[in-house]
């Protein structure tokens, strides 16, 4: 009962671990809220996909996908290269054998693999609902200005991106609602910043 408990104080942790993406009231997104928001959006969108998943795993998937960040911390997309995301990978390698030793439960690893290979249509999905979130986050941050003061647009140059879209096009629901949201998002910034959203397109992203 004790590795138990124990575990319960690292995957709080996650509640106190927050990424860059603002929310609504202008505080930061912690980690946890991110993957309460996949779980709402696979739930959602369930009776409209157009392949079979195993809902389960979806979810289970959503709400581990980023459980090392509780010990290993997140690190923002503009900030990492290739080596970082070696040592990244690593961190959260250890962190998951740590969790797994305190819990006696290798489906935590199972899961945790299984998103981090995208082989299996359900962690493909998961995917695809991570980087989805954070559009959402854009279309509902109470001031979009923070979002290009990360290397000179990286984020808006990732967003607008063709490539990024493509991510979406599995599953024609999630390209629906994506580019409902990026029409509105494009709104907001000409509305309210006064940019042009096309200014992002085509752009090369030095960090992608």
């Amino acid at each position: 009962m004790k590795n138990i408990v124990n575990f319960f104080k690292i995957a709080e942790k996650l509640e106190c671990e927050y990424r860059i993406t603002r929310m609504s009231d202008d505080a930061q997104q912690s980690v946890a809220s991110h993957s309460w928001n996949m779980a709402m959006m696979a739930i959602a969108m369930e009776s409209y996909f157009v392949r079979k998943y195993d809902m389960s795993k979806v979810l289970k998937l959503c709400v581990l996908h980023d459980l090392p960040e509780a010990i290993a911390h997140d690190i923002p997309l503009h900030q990492q290269n290739d080596a970082c995301r070696m040592e990244k990978s690593m961190q959260e390698a250890c962190a998951i054998n740590k969790i797994i030793d305190m819990l006696k439960n290798p489906y935590v690893a199972d899961c945790f693999n299984e998103y981090e290979k995208r082989v299996s249509p359900e962690s493909k999905l998961v995917k695809a609902l991570d980087r989805l979130d954070t559009t959402v986050q854009h279309l509902c941050a109470k001031d979009l200005s923070y979002v290009g003061e990360y290397n000179k647009n990286f984020y808006w140059k990732l967003f607008f991106s063709e490539d990024f879209a493509k991510g979406f096009d599995f599953e024609p629901v999630l390209r629906k609602v994506f580019d409902e949201i990026k029409s509105r998002v494009s709104e907001r910034l000409k509305n309210e910043l006064n940019i042009d959203s096309n200014s992002f397109v085509g752009v090369e992203n030095e960090n992608s």
